[in-house]
């Protein structure tokens, strides 16, 4: 086990030496082994990834998953659940991106947070530097008071093509009933792989 957590950090140290690292993400799962030729752990079973990038702490536990240390990148799939201080994305299928501080979630999104949000939809994209999430397609918002709206912006009971939240200010910054929502499509690691 610690020399499959060792053998990616020399294989950084010999592929890139000029790349500025994040910390190593601590990984644990039923099964795993790191694929020295595609150049990312797979991950099976009881799926639990915490990465931590200058201070900022993202989790993931899934059915299965695939994490590259060198992009900084994870594709989790199978009853996933995604933690980043009080945001909470329960989904089918995500992909994380930590130099961008980025989670595309697909498939069943449940979202949830301690203000007493709860939001579903089809798709959404979260970036946990600005702590910004949009939310598309058939998109549902329950929330308790205390929730704040951007001017000119009401809440109806509808279901919305897109909407926009801000998890600091647990404010709505639009709802949109008529949206172009963007298609999110979980990319393939095989082709950015090293």
């Amino acid at each position: 086990m610690r020399l499959i957590k060792i053998l990616p950090l020399i294989l950084l140290l010999l592929i890139a030496p000029a790349r500025s690292f994040a910390a190593m993400p601590d990984i644990t799962a039923g099964e795993m082994y790191f694929d020295v030729f595609k150049g990312y752990y797979v991950l099976k079973d009881n799926v639990h990834v915490v990465m931590n990038n200058h201070g900022v702490t993202a989790t993931i536990t899934a059915d299965g998953a695939k994490v590259n240390v060198i992009t900084q990148k994870c594709w989790a799939e199978g009853s996933v659940k995604f933690t980043h201080d009080t945001a909470i994305f329960s989904c089918d299928n995500a992909f994380l991106q930590w130099k961008t501080k980025t989670a595309e979630v697909v498939g069943s999104i449940k979202f949830s947070s301690p203000n007493n949000l709860a939001v579903t939809s089809r798709t959404a994209i979260f970036n946990w530097g600005t702590k910004i999430v949009d939310f598309y397609g058939g998109v549902s918002v329950k929330a308790e008071q205390n929730l704040q709206f951007e001017s000119g912006v009401t809440l109806e009971n509808k279901i919305y093509e897109h909407v926009r939240y801000s998890v600091t200010e647990n404010k709505i910054l639009a709802l949109d009933e008529n949206f172009s929502s963007p298609q999110i499509v979980i990319p393939n690691p095989d082709s950015e792989a090293n």
